[in-house]
């Protein structure tokens, strides 16, 4: 019993691998917000990003994307994404969809929505 014991602390005192994902932190527009039109859709994650491999897109209520071009890394923040939005969005629902690659390798995905007044 003594030996099991042993064993299970000395386990536990090893350096454990991090296996972690990049899950969206925060969100602007914040999820559920009515705002005005943005000049950017943001996405802070909690893992920097292999941005190779991550998107953001835009659609409306019916589901249609809206042409914005490809997502980006904020300046100096491999934790954060934005997608410029070069023109007002008229007012109305819409729905961000993410894909985010951390850069230890592992895939998270998810979507967030707003409204325009």
């Amino acid at each position: 019993m003594k030996k099991v014991l042993l064993a299970c602390a000395a386990a536990l005192l090893l350096p454990q691998p991090a296996w972690a994902h990049a899950h969206l932190k925060q969100a602007s527009p914040a999820n559920g917000s009515t705002v005005a039109s943005p000049p950017e859709i943001r996405g802070d994650y909690t893992e920097g990003l292999n941005i190779a491999f991550s998107s953001m897109t835009l659609a409306g209520a019916d589901g249609k994307m809206l042409n914005l071009g490809k997502a980006a890394l904020v300046a100096g923040d491999d934790k954060a994404m934005d997608l410029a939005v070069n023109h007002p969005l008229p007012s109305g629902h819409y729905i961000v969809t993410w894909h985010a690659l951390s850069k230890d390798g592992h895939k998270t995905q998810g979507t967030w929505n707003f409204t325009i007044k």
